[in-house]
């Protein structure tokens, strides 16, 4: 059923909006937000996210690159531009949100965001998107560390989204080389984290970015979200996390077809911070 959905969704325009995408104004990326939003017309999508990032952590490759009101003018002045040939939502993708709360808070008050993505790339000294996260460790104490750090973003951060909950994947294929992962020995610790998404009312993100990089489909798995409709999960969101015009919305018919399988009938999408749901 999964497949067909997808086969199907392939031959239709990509009306679901793509909220989980980076542009120039991210250090990763030379993307100019008018070719992003340019991509997202061509695919047929009503709305788009710009998420760049904010990395406050000293040990992160982007520490000191973002300027916010560089950033606000530059996505304001494309929006503009657009013309409302594809609505232009302004956001940010905040890494390690629990861990600098006042930092975030700070941008935040200074300007009327759409969406905030909380995520995690660092857990202490390991970067999570590396083999050398899982040095000195056990496959599952690198997991129960990471589960850990992740429950604590999902508890105590402002964010909108959970965006790639399943980040780990990246060293895991780094380190193990494997492209999917059975979660139900850390059922329990997943739960925690689905858990608290759901109590607080924010989105999971079904991520698209494993697929093209030859780690395997979007995640998390339809396992993965069918433990967070169980404990109460109601917003999912698309994201494909491009840093090219290209990927924008890629592989948007797989990611669909597993929220469908997982029981979810809406994908969403935040606008000035509040989630509004586009049935299928």
């Amino acid at each position: 059923m999964v497949s067909l959905f997808c086969d199907l969704w392939y031959n239709f325009p990509l009306m679901i909006p793509d909220s989980h995408v980076h542009t120039c104004f991210s250090f990763d990326s030379q993307a100019l937000p008018e070719a992003v939003c340019q991509a997202a017309i061509d695919r047929g999508m009503p709305e788009i996210a710009l998420t760049d990032h904010v990395d406050m952590n000293p040990l992160d490759g982007g520490y000191g690159h973002f300027r916010p009101q560089e950033q606000w003018e530059g996505l304001v002045n494309c929006r503009a531009r657009m013309n409302g040939r594809v609505r232009v939502h302004i956001g940010l993708e905040c890494g390690e949100p629990h861990l600098f709360r006042e930092g975030l808070s700070a941008i935040l008050s200074a300007r009327p965001y759409d969406v905030v993505l909380g995520s995690i790339h660092w857990v202490g000294h390991r970067p999570v998107e590396t083999a050398g996260f899982f040095n000195g460790l056990e496959f599952g104490e690198g997991i129960a560390l990471y589960l850990d750090e992740l429950a604590r973003l999902a508890e105590e951060a402002d964010y909108d989204i959970l965006a790639h909950p399943d980040i780990i994947r990246r060293a895991i294929f780094h380190r193990f080389g494997w492209t999917e992962v059975d979660w139900t020995p850390y059922e329990a610790p997943m739960r925690r984290v689905l858990r608290a998404v759901a109590e607080r009312g924010k989105a999971l993100e079904v991520n698209t970015s494993y697929r093209r990089r030859g780690m395997g489909p979007p995640g998390p798995s339809v396992q993965v979200l069918r433990w967070f409709r169980e404990e109460g999960g109601r917003f999912v969101t698309l994201g494909s996390d491009a840093h090219r015009p290209e990927d924008v919305g890629a592989d948007f018919g797989e990611a669909l077809a597993m929220v469908r399988a997982a029981g979810f009938e809406a994908i969403t999408v935040f606008r000035q911070r509040r989630p509004y749901e586009i049935r299928f």
